[in-house]
């Protein structure tokens, strides 16, 4: 079975695309599209929005905690998890 975990290409497409499947399906290239079969995009939108929470402290420590030990679960490798920490804190 294939890690399911997310690396830092397919973020850079996730975050290119806003999250948004349709437009990758119309607008994405190939490599694109084949890079993110199988990407569970609800899971990952569910978690830039936690992120978001978590950057503005909208949430308790307990939630942020929560939500730190998903992204380490949903990451291939750090840099994958500090790069959509950076992004989240942007938006």
């Amino acid at each position: 079975m294939p890690d399911s975990r997310i690396t830092i290409d397919q973020l850079a497409v996730l975050l290119k695309f806003g999250g948004d499947e349709d437009w990758l399906v119309r607008q994405g290239s190939a490599a694109e599209k084949a890079l993110l079969v199988g990407v569970d995009w609800d899971k990952y939108a569910s978690l830039l929005q936690d992120l978001m929470l978590v950057a503005k402290k909208l949430v308790s420590t307990n939630y942020a905690r929560l939500v730190h030990r998903r992204l380490l679960a949903a990451c291939a490798d750090e840099a994958t998890a500090q790069t959509f920490i950076g992004y989240a804190s942007t938006l």
